[in-house]
């Protein structure tokens, strides 16, 4: 929607000017995220204390005005998009970060980066696992948007299970202080609402003991089935590593080639595996034993800091090094259970065969969650389709091995039309009925989630 002249004058009077702009011209990073899809808001609000948030949501109903709060612009589901148009607040200098080495918590802003507050709490020996490969990047408000999870989910768990408490700003733009102990568990209904509910604008985060260092272990195989086997097998016997990760042979070369400086020996797929803690070492002896015994072609302890980083630079350069790669790529993060891996990644190999388009895919296989890339070169309509055609034959192979359509990505607006692929019309209006009760104008981040 484009503003009147009221609606401008308005947000010119009750926002600090001087942080706010019309103008996206030099600032067309706000227009769009990581799905490089382009929608401009109307307005963009560079917010700077909890205040101005509560400003920003009161303005935005007084005027009947979309309301999409940004942090770093690293997502994948087009979650931070002005889609309708609208204020457009970004919390990036909401970003604060406290430790308490007593409590063994961090109190920090919804702008504050996910891997500053990782190097903060190390400094002070302790330890905040969530991880997403854009860690270096990302908010943690948009992690708890989100609810992210990362490469050591496996082990610790996604982002909800390191949150204590927060506060934050309803629809009506009025203050709330919600954490474990708040009836209908008010908590975890904002963690992994997309922005849809409520604004964050203070989160308190439980710290670990920072762990003891185990083995980084690289295996490769010949046939990206046997990989996925491993998982599957590691899983059922109950060895929990610290990390688990899949990737397949032209993912891997994808990433050679965006960073030679960091090239690893490339196969039909390769498992990374981090352990950790007092079990390190004999976790590391089970994983060889079962990596052995689906005839990995290398198998190796990355027993130095510089293959390690090696290793580990590659798995995070994936997202962007395949997308460098190629025309256009749309990532879907499917998630199955462990066990059904293998046939999950038998299936995209089938898919890349018969589709006229490429496609390759990663992701976190200790939790079943593997990130399938379909790409193109040329971006005409046959390419299209093909590309539209695999999405809707992954998310159908997806459910029908008792997945889900988003591991953690999020639904946004790339998979809200398949909602309904996954949830039944009843549980649909049942989500749709909480988003009316908790925000009746639909004014926070509209045009999300639901088709």
């Amino acid at each position: 929607m484009a503003l009147n002249a009221q609606q401008k004058s308005v947000i010119q009077k009750t926002l600090p000017s001087e942080r706010v702009f019309f103008d996206f011209s030099d600032r067309s990073e706000y227009t769009k995220d990581a799905t490089e899809m382009i929608f401009p808001p109307d307005a963009l609000f560079m917010a700077e204390t909890e205040e101005e948030l509560v400003q920003a949501v009161r303005l935005c109903r007084q005027i009947e005005l979309p309301l999409i709060i940004r942090g770093a612009g690293t997502g994948y589901s087009g979650g931070a998009l002005a889609v309708q148009g609208g204020l457009l607040v970004s919390i990036e200098n909401i970003d604060e970060i406290k430790i308490d080495t007593r409590t063994k918590t961090a109190v920090v802003g919804p702008g504050a980066i996910t891997g500053d507050i990782m190097k903060a709490a190390e400094k002070e020996n302790l330890f905040y696992p969530p991880d997403p490969a854009s860690f270096k990047e990302s908010c943690i408000g948009g992690n708890l948007a989100e609810n992210a999870g990362g490469l050591r989910c496996k082990k610790y768990g996604v982002t909800k299970d390191y949150v204590l408490a927060c506060r934050g700003i309803d629809a009506e733009g009025k203050i709330i202080e919600i954490d474990h102990s708040s009836p209908f568990g008010l908590l975890d209904l904002m963690i992994g609402s997309e922005g849809t509910l409520f604004v964050f604008s203070e989160i308190t985060l439980r710290l670990l003991d920072l762990p003891r260092p185990g083995n980084t272990i690289q295996a490769v195989f010949d046939d990206t089935v046997d990989a996925a086997s491993v998982v599957a097998e590691v899983t059922a016997a109950g060895i929990v590593p610290c990390i688990m990760e899949f990737m397949d042979g032209d993912a891997i070369a994808c990433s050679n080639r965006y960073d030679p400086d960091h090239r690893i020996e490339e196969g039909a797929a390769m498992l990374l595996f981090e352990t950790d803690g007092a079990a390190a070492d004999n976790e590391t002896a089970a994983i060889k034993a079962v990596c052995e015994k689906y005839a990995a072609t290398a198998l190796r302890l990355a027993d130095d800091s510089e293959t390690r980083e090696n290793l580990w630079q590659t798995r995070r350069n994936l997202s962007k090094a395949v997308k460098s790669a190629y025309k256009s790529k749309i990532s879907e993060d499917v998630c199955v259970p462990p066990s059904r891996l293998p046939q999950l990644v038998a299936y995209v190999s089938r898919l890349a065969k018969k589709l006229p388009i490429r496609v390759n895919c990663y992701g976190h296989a200790g939790d079943g969650n593997l990130h399938v890339n379909f790409l193109g070169q040329i971006g005409d309509k046959k390419e299209n389709q093909a590309i539209t055609e695999g999405v809707e034959r992954l998310f159908d192979k997806t459910l029908a091995l008792e997945g889900t359509l988003t591991g953690e990505h999020g639904i946004g607006i790339t998979k809200k039309d398949y909602m309904g692929r996954e949830f039944s019309p009843s549980t649909m209006r049942c989500m749709h009925r909480l988003k009316k009760c908790l925000d009746p104008e639909n004014l926070v981040n509209p045009g999300k989630i639901f088709p």
